[in-house]
């Protein structure tokens, strides 16, 4: 799978927990919050896994 649609996957991922949540009644400021660690989290993992597999040009 292209890394950006997994990357594209994982944002929707944890769109729809955030959304899920919401809808069940969670508070809105702990939500925020977590939804942007969560979104954070997800990138920035994302971005480094795809760099450290790239192959090296040595």
């Amino acid at each position: 799978m292209v890394s950006s649609t997994r990357l594209v996957l994982m944002n929707l991922a944890v769109t729809a927990a955030m959304l899920y949540r919401w809808l069940h009644g969670a508070p809105t400021v702990p939500l925020v919050i977590s939804g942007l660690i969560l979104f954070t989290l997800v990138n920035v993992l994302l971005i480094a896994a795809a760099k450290s597999s790239a192959p090296s040009n040595k």
